[in-house]
């Protein structure tokens, strides 16, 4: 799912945001208040509700949300004092107010393929895709047995590849355990763990069920 505001496109299924067609590394705890975010948008998030969401049941010093905020406004280019992205409301807490648009076809226009797993879908580009539990990778696979950097995949052209990481439980290409570099085509079935993914062409994307946003 990919939505564009102001000169970004934040991709939620792969946790990749670009800004200006470039990519923006955003650290997890940061990628995740922003999903927050736009997820209560146009609902002011208290300080109080964004504590326990991002540092569940741990002290934390008030400065490390303001070190958030102040970390995601500087990636989107929003300013504190006239924020077109992250509003402040004072002694409250934080909203999303930039408007949203489904994410431009420029944006996906270099997509070479897509995983799909159950109703979700992963539009890969060109690049390396870390797949596994970690909110740091690329590609967040969610599911039992999945270690939490289980595999890569390299994407060259209309070329992909895979390579297990070193997981507990393995990488399976069509129920066959992988042991180096392997070349993925369309139709094929990699297992991580429990979840199994379906490599798919771009063009069957249109046909999975789009998720709405709340």
């Amino acid at each position: 799912m990919r939505l564009a505001f102001a000169d970004s496109v934040l991709d939620l299924d792969t946790r990749r945001l670009q800004r200006g067609g470039r990519d923006v590394h955003l650290p997890p705890k940061t990628f995740q208040l922003l999903e927050i975010l736009i997820r209560q948008r146009p609902r002011v998030v208290t300080k109080g509700e964004l504590d326990e969401l991002l540092w569940p049941k741990t002290y934390v010093a008030r400065s490390s949300l303001s070190r958030l905020i102040a970390e995601l406004r500087a990636a989107l280019g929003d300013g504190a004092r006239d924020a077109k992205i992250i509003r402040t409301v004072h002694a409250v807490g934080y909203a999303f107010c930039a408007p949203l648009a489904p994410g431009t076809a420029s944006a996906r226009k270099q997509a070479a393929i897509t995983l799909q797993w159950g109703e979700r879908t992963f539009p890969l580009d060109e690049g390396e895709y870390v797949l596994g539990r970690d909110e740091g990778c690329r590609v967040v696979i969610d599911a039992e047995g999945v270690s939490r950097r289980h595999a890569r995949v390299t994407v060259c052209g209309n070329a992909a590849s895979i390579e297990d990481l070193g997981s507990k439980n393995g990488t399976y290409v069509n129920r066959e355990r992988i042991s180096s570099l392997t070349t993925l085509h369309n139709g094929d079935e990699v297992a991580l763990g429990t979840a199994v993914l379906k490599v798919r062409p771009v063009s069957d994307a249109g046909a999975t069920r789009t998720v709405q946003m709340p």
